[in-house]
């Protein structure tokens, strides 16, 4: 607020405005009336004032009252040091008077800070105190401990009897008190049971008859921990029988009610509140007639004596649901199936922990059984366990011996009243079928049957083993079962098994069967799992085959005689083909028509089949794509028109295409296939490489890369021949003129176009021929051809060659023989019509050990003159000099005549001589004299 008023309109005061004239001592100075008039002040003192007098001169009041207005008066006149400094402060400003200051500046004193205040605080917080603290710890607290007890639950966590008698029972129990405020936790607590816990069985309304009392010690609870308690007791039975009664419903039911009484002392925070009710009612869990009972383990160790059946051995599992456990001691439970007696089982030193599980071990017997249809009950049960389905057998108590000895009244008639069900299964999966052995399985798909393959078998054995030792013998098996299957997915159903009895082997546990020819159904659902078989089988080492099915058997045993059904489960390894590792080979080798773009050969494929199977999988197409020194092209494709295929060898007809792109990869491919080294080829189906619908998705997939073996024993296009020559076409021509026999392998006509060829004699070069004339050869015939000139080498070398080596080694050439030459050929060649017409292809080819009939007639008539180096002296102008010149002889003059070719010795140094004489230069550097 401003000092000269401006806001005193804005500013509500506290109390009503009175509209009241009044006036002072100041009024007569003009400016200290206004300024009194816009003050505040001076307005509360103006309105105090009048107001109080107005008010004494309406309404008297007593002289208290008006004493106290004086009061008030005096107070706001009187100016504090603060208003005498902003007076001060004023004056100093303008001329206001000093006495002139702002009522709502003034600041007045809190309450609190009064003396008075304390005083009155201090001794009313005495009073509540002396008063409130009895109050609470002798009224209230004792009534809120017991709304805390009321409000609780009592929880009993486990309750162990132990060493039950007649009247009373050992325990042992661990509970704990839930529910209270969690302040409480915060402390230390002692709970003294004052009187014996009284225990009644709520039976229902109205209907609590005392089971009994027990005695608990005290409850010791640590600060920030739970009032949880574990005490070992004697619990007292009231009533035998009735305990007897309760028992029974313990060890039945699924839950049963317990009222616990008793009076009990709290000491908590150093103080001890006595004689709190306690008064509870819990809900238990029951056993449930030891329904969470598992077996363990079954089995049937040997025949029971004297015939009477079999003994058996189990171990169960009993998980217990409720908190209370019972010590039973030894228990005697007789075993029934449907209507059956099936045998008594006892174990011993039985104990159930309350929320625990337990392991029990029976042993007992399994009775003999004669009437059938309890037979038949039994053959069910054994069955079933065999394929490891529960088959429900009941349980009723026949005794207990707490001690092993003595029974208790209560306990037997809870046990003799309780009937169990015990699930008699297999504990893990059974395994009977240890190994199955196929000799041999056929599988025929046929186009009009894609989904219907016919299966067959001659011999399918399988070794079991029984999982109880006791007498067992098969007296018969039919109707065997059986699914098969690949990668967990069932592919069809085989039911023409029969049991061949004649190659079975019981006493060693073998049992035979043969699978007649039959047709098998491939499942809708199966189709994938047909394909993807298989594909493995052809493309892989081996499969798993899944074979899951069951046969009906008569086996007669202690028991009885039964009619069972044995389960067939195994995983079975089956051999694959895999043609990947396989290399076929080419067997026969015939063109049966050719154009000029391709040839049709017909041939047979040779394949090793190393599996148990054989298939006939009908006409089957694959393509060939063939690769040689690194080049990739489609060269046609195969076809067979029945894939039919046995275990072993097995030759396979087949139609091959020939159609290579190039010319060049054309001649290669023929050129390496004649030379027996094969090329690499990728065979592939592709849609519609089998009409077959079952095995379209199997040969489509199809892709195998593989080497396309070589040609075996190709046969010699060139058989022979017959030539002759004399010394010299020898020594003049160089030429040996010979006719050659050509062979046409194939069963169609062959047109030779060219023929070339180097003549090799163990290694030495002895010659070469090219013919390009075309010659037209019968199928699988022999034609002469036109003389053949094989030009011999010039050298002086092979003169001597022939002189020191061949001649020697092949005598009968010079009365005629024959002599083995070794060829590299190169054929030009068509089939199917002249060049233009047919297919055409160069390839090349080695032969080795060509017989040609020679006789060589060495007659020097016709021999020309010789040319021979001569040195003589001549004078030029009175000087001799030599000079080296050549003349002209008759050879066969200087050469003699020829000696009598039984004198080998004789006759090759008349050759000698004659090659020296036609070689002199080469005669004279090796040494030779003319």
């Amino acid at each position: 607020m401003s000092r000269n008023g401006n806001n005193s309109e804005s500013q509500a005061l506290p109390y009503p405005e009175e509209e009241v004239e009044y006036h002072d001592h100041d009024d007569a100075h003009p400016t200290k009336a206004s300024s009194r008039t816009e003050s505040p002040r001076s307005s509360m003192l103006s309105f105090l004032s009048t107001s109080s007098n107005s008010k004494s001169s309406s309404n008297p009041k007593s002289k208290e009252q008006e004493a106290i207005t004086t009061a008030r008066l005096s107070i706001l006149r009187s100016p504090s040091k603060l208003e005498e400094k902003q007076q001060h402060s004023q004056a100093n400003d303008s001329n206001e008077s000093f006495d002139e200051y702002d009522i709502l500046d003034r600041t007045r004193r809190p309450f609190y800070r009064r003396r008075a205040f304390w005083w009155i605080c201090g001794v009313t917080t005495i009073l509540l105190l002396a008063i409130g603290i009895p109050l609470f710890l002798i009224v209230i607290m004792p009534k809120i401990a017991q709304l805390m007890i009321n409000g609780s639950t009592m929880e009993i966590i486990q309750l162990n009897m132990t060493n039950p008698q007649e009247r009373s029972v050992q325990g042992s129990m661990h509970a704990a008190l839930v529910g209270m405020p969690a302040l409480l936790n915060l402390f230390a607590a002692k709970v003294e049971f004052v009187t014996p816990v009284q225990v009644y069985w709520v039976r229902g309304p109205n209907d609590e008859p005392k089971a009994g009392q027990m005695t608990l010690g005290a409850i010791e609870k640590a600060a920030f921990a739970p009032a949880e308690f574990t005490h070992s007791t004697m619990f007292e039975i009231e009533d035998p029988q009735l305990f007897g009664e309760f028992a029974k419903v313990m060890l039945s039911s699924e839950q049963f009610l317990w009222r616990v009484m008793s009076k009990i002392d709290v000491t908590v925070i150093g103080r001890t509140i006595k004689d709190l009710n306690i008064d509870k009612v819990m809900g238990l869990n029951g056993l449930k007639n030891f329904n969470n009972l598992k077996v363990l383990s079954f089995d049937i160790p040997s025949d029971a004596p004297n015939g009477e059946g079999v003994l058996v051995s189990a171990s169960a599992s009993i998980v217990n649901p409720s908190p209370v456990g019972m010590s039973l001691g030894f228990l005697e439970i007789e075993m029934n199936l449907k209507n059956t007696k099936l045998g008594r089982v006892s174990a011993k030193d039985i104990v159930f922990v309350g929320h625990q599980a337990s392991v029990v071990h029976f042993e007992g017997i399994i009775y003999k059984q004669t009437d059938p249809a309890a037979l038949e009950e039994v053959s069910s049960m054994i069955s079933n366990y065999l394929a490891n389905m529960p088959t429900p057998v009941s349980g009723q108590g026949v005794s207990v011996l707490p001690d092993g000895v003595h029974p208790v009244s209560w306990m037997t008639a809870a046990i003799v009243s309780t009937k169990m069900t015990l699930p008699l299964s297999a504990p893990s999966t059974m395994e009977m079928v240890k190994e199955v052995n196929i000799k041999d399985m056929s599988l025929i798909v046929t186009e009009q049957q894609p989904w219907a393959p016919t299966v067959a078998s001659s011999s399918m054995t399988a070794r079991f083993q029984l999982p109880f030792n006791m007498s067992f013998t098969i007296m018969d098996i039919w109707d065997p079962k059986m699914t098969l299957g690949y990668e967990n997915e069932p592919i069809a159903d085989v039911y023409s098994g029969v049991w061949n009895r004649t190659n079975s082997d019981i006493p060693h546990n073998i049992i035979s069967f043969t699978l007649p020819p039959a047709p098998v159904s491939i499942r809708p659902e199966g189709h994938d799992a047909f394909a993807n078989l298989i594909t493995a089988l052809t493309q892989q080492d081996s499969a798993l085959i899944d074979i899951d099915g069951s046969a009906k058997s008569v086996a007669l045993t202690p028991v009885g005689q039964f009619n069972l059904t044995v389960p067939l489960k195994v995983r079975l390894p089956m051999q694959g083909v895999n043609f990947n590792k396989l290399t076929p080979s080419v067997g026969s080798f015939d063109v049966a028509s050719a154009t000029v773009d391709y040839v049709i050969i017909n041939t047979t494929v040779i394949v090793d089949n190393p599996t148990i199977f054989a298939v006939e999988a009908g006409p089957v197409t694959l393509h060939i794509k063939a690769t040689l020194n690194g080049v990739t092209e489609y060269v046609g494709y195969a076809m067979v028109s029945n894939l039919k295929m046995g275990p072993g060898r097995n030759s396979l007809p087949a139609l091959f295409r020939f159609q290579p792109q190039t010319p060049s990869l054309r001649d290669n491919l023929l050129t390496e296939y004649m030379a027996g080294r094969g090329f690499d080829a990728v065979l592939y189906g592709e849609k519609g490489s089998s009409p077959i619908a079952s095995l379209a998705p199997v040969i489509e997939k199809f892709n195998l890369a593989t080497k396309v073996p070589g040609m075996t024993g190709f046969p010699n296009l060139i058989i022979g021949g017959k030539g002759s020559t004399t010394v010299t076409q020898f020594l003049n021509d160089h030429m040996v003129m010979v006719q050659a026999e050509v062979l046409n392998p194939l069963s169609s006509p062959l047109w030779a176009h060219e023929l070339k060829a180097n003549v090799t004699w163990k290694g030495y070069s002895f010659g070469a021929f090219h013919i390009i004339k075309t010659i037209m050869i019968n199928p699988s015939g022999v034609n002469i051809s036109p003389p053949i000139g094989i030009r011999i080498p010039t050298t002086y070398q092979f003169w001597m060659f022939m002189i020191s080596t061949f001649i020697p080694q092949n005598p009968g050439l010079l009365t005629g023989a024959k002599v083995f030459f070794d060829l590299d050929a190169e054929v030009l060649a068509t089939v199917g019509g002249d060049r233009g017409v047919g297919f055409e292809a160069r390839a090349r080819y080695s032969q080795k050990d060509v017989g040609m009939s020679l006789q060589i007639a060495f007659r020097p008539t016709g021999m020309g003159p010789g040319m021979r180096k001569r040195k003589r002296s001549i004078w030029v102008r009175g000087q001799e000099r030599h000079e080296i010149y050549e003349e002209s002889y008759d050879l066969a003059n200087e050469l003699g005549p020829e000696p009598d070719k039984e004198d080998l010795v004789a006759y090759l140094e008349w050759l000698k001589k004659a090659v020296r004489l036609s070689y002199p230069d080469e005669a004279a550097a090796d040494g030779g004299s003319m």
